[in-house]
């Protein structure tokens, strides 16, 4: 609901992932974003192409505000418990719950971590972690037993650095041995190490071909062979590499005289992603501009007063129009003397992007009022996260 100097209202407080300046403060679960046709930063030769534009298309996967995948940007352990959960269609039955006490149900990923941890994918214990990085061991671990697919002790093929004795060992080698990864035999798997966006893109789609080649009837799995095998009977194996042509030496030339070498260039800097807040701003604007509505002009001093509230709430531990520093929007803004006709506030936690909090916004209609009212014609936008890592989202819209 949009405020203005005569119509003063109290603004109810509320607790769960998204909530608008307005006296009803409930909304629906998080919607997901539209199917993307392409992203500006996945390239047609890139290894993870055909992967990342079929989880995309099925909705699996969804990329940032500014039309960018990310490839190189590492999972979390709530994005991948997500994006498998999707993937399979797992969904959590109503009586179960959880032990872990750093996911709570304003988080976008719950009812996805909540789906993978009763069918045993994780342990329910205390602490989930959902925003550190997974694991490429991690990642192995739940693509086996998220797809149902046997272990053996075939061992067709080994890493340098996975032992037996690590918990990790069956799963890595089992999708080893059915080309769900292309690391190289005898070289290092490198299962601490972080997944990236694309790499895990890769590993799924793959699981995904197994598994519906293993739905044709295309693999079987021989328990006399102890192993998968295909249409022939024969065992299913590591691909080996290509030898590579060793191309002939040419004759040797007469050497020829040195230039002098030109004086290097300095490294072009890479350009910097936006922040999250300036993401929000692009989102929000994306969909005014769907919508036939001007777009709003990024205010600084609401950037400012946006952010400050984020981190107040934050602090706090929960979301409020009222937080314990600076009041209401209307008290910070007469605290800050700024002057406005009339405004409105979005607030949010537990998504981890500006595309999916925006469109959470729009499937509530008092945030989509704020967000795509034609009355606004600025904007401020703030982020910040808690100890754990949960990022608070803050909007602010007003008329001058």
């Amino acid at each position: 609901m949009n405020l203005s100097r005569k119509k003063k209202l109290f603004l109810s407080t509320t607790a769960i992932a998204i909530a608008a300046s307005a006296a009803t403060g409930s909304v629906a679960a998080p919607v997901e974003a539209a199917k993307p046709v392409n992203f500006k930063d996945v390239p047609e030769k890139h290894y993870a192409y055909d992967a990342v534009m079929y989880l995309a298309a099925n909705e699996i996967i969804k990329g940032y505000a500014d039309n960018t995948y990310r490839l190189n940007k590492p999972v979390t352990r709530a994005q991948a418990a997500k994006m498998i959960a999707l993937a399979i269609g797992a969904e959590p039955s109503h009586a179960y719950r959880m032990d872990f006490t750093d996911v709570t149900p304003d988080n976008g990923s719950y009812d996805h971590i909540r789906a993978l941890t009763q069918r045993g994918l994780f342990a329910n214990q205390k602490k989930f972690n959902p925003n550190k990085p997974l694991t490429r061991g991690q990642m192995a671990k739940l693509l086996v037993i998220g797809y149902n697919i046997i272990t053996d002790d075939n061992d067709f093929i080994i890493f340098d650095d996975v032992n037996k004795s690590s918990g990790y060992y069956k799963y890595i080698i089992t999708i080893a041995e059915l080309n769900i990864t292309t690391t190289r035999p005898g070289g290092k798997f490198n299962m601490n190490d972080p997944v990236t966006r694309g790499q895990l893109a890769a590993f799924l789609y793959r699981t995904i071909e197994f598994d519906n080649n293993r739905k044709k009837g295309l693999i079987t799995y021989d328990k006399k062979k102890v192993g998968y095998v295909d249409q022939d009977k024969n065992l299913i194996k590591p691909k080996p590499e290509a030898p590579k042509p060793v191309p002939p030496k040419p004759k040797p030339e007469p050497p020829k005289p040195t230039p002098p070498k030109p004086k290097p260039e300095p490294p072009k800097p890479e350009p910097e992603q936006p922040s999250l807040a300036a993401q929000a701003i692009i989102a929000v604007n994306a969909k005014r501009k769907d919508a036939n509505i001007s777009g709003l002009q990024a205010d600084p001093a609401l950037n400012r007063m946006a952010s400050m509230r984020a981190e107040d709430m934050a602090k706090l531990g929960e979301l409020s129009h009222t937080t314990p520093t600076y009041g209401t929007v209307q008290e910070m803004f007469d605290t800050f003397e700024y002057k406005w006709i009339s405004f409105g506030e979005n607030i949010g936690a537990g998504f981890d992007d500006a595309l999916e909090i925006t469109n959470a916004w729009l499937g509530s209609p008092s945030h989509k009022e704020n967000l795509l009212s034609s009355k606004f014609t600025h904007m401020g936008a703030g982020t910040a996260p808690d100890k754990d890592g949960k990022i608070y989202w803050v909007t602010l819209y007003s008329k001058k």
